[in-house]
């Protein structure tokens, strides 16, 4: 019950401050807005979220994954849904896997992403004590020994993708107080990506 209220409380207060901070940079431009500087622009604000969290935890790979439409089934055109790794920070050396996520059907990943829109996270401190919602052959592919998700949500509480912290090097259990710290850097992501998503529609 702490955790969220905890939670609520964070999210009323940065939620406004990301989407106000956004929204004063585009307000501030007189003239037609660049689509792809304001791209850059609300990337780079994505960007130094990763970079606070990947000092502050430690991580060897943050990475933010986000759904979009892959193409059509045939014959009904039904829209077939798929994800894309495209943000990434790594350390030195460890391997980069944001050529390998690109354009995935959402349906190879079913149970892990129901549990995430049901429960908001998953957390497998290590692949070879914990349920790992079978994730546990793609981390052999990936390296990882420890993993982190965390839903990343919009302003109107769609589901609209996930942020990945992982240890490469090392199974990792986080402390609470990093948790949180991670909880709380999802819903500041999950608003900046959100208002730039919905700023881009209206145009």
């Amino acid at each position: 019950m702490e955790l969220a209220i905890l939670v609520a409380v964070i999210s009323a207060v940065i939620g406004p401050i990301i989407v106000a901070r956004y929204r004063h940079y585009l307000n501030s431009k007189k003239e037609k807005v660049d689509p792809v500087v304001s791209s850059i622009k609300a990337n780079m604000l994505v960007d130094e979220q990763l970079e606070q969290l990947k000092d502050e935890l430690g991580a060897c790979r943050l990475w933010i994954s986000q759904f979009h439409n892959g193409g059509n089934f045939y014959p009904t055109g039904k829209s077939i849904q798929k994800f894309s790794i495209f943000h990434e920070l790594t350390k030195q050396g460890v391997k980069s896997i944001s050529d390998i996520y690109k354009n995935i059907p959402v349906s190879l990943f079913t149970k892990p992403f129901n549990h995430m829109y049901e429960n908001g996270e998953i957390l497998i401190p290590n692949y070879s004590k914990h349920d790992t919602f079978g994730l546990s052959t793609f981390a052999e592919g990936t390296g990882a020994k420890s993993t982190y998700l965390f839903a990343l949500n919009s302003i109107n509480d769609e589901y609209i993708g996930t942020l990945g912290i992982e240890y490469c090097s090392r199974v990792k259990n986080l402390s609470n107080e990093q948790l949180n710290e991670a909880r709380t850097k999802a819903i500041a992501i999950g608003t900046l990506l959100s208002a730039y998503l919905y700023e881009t529609t209206k145009k």
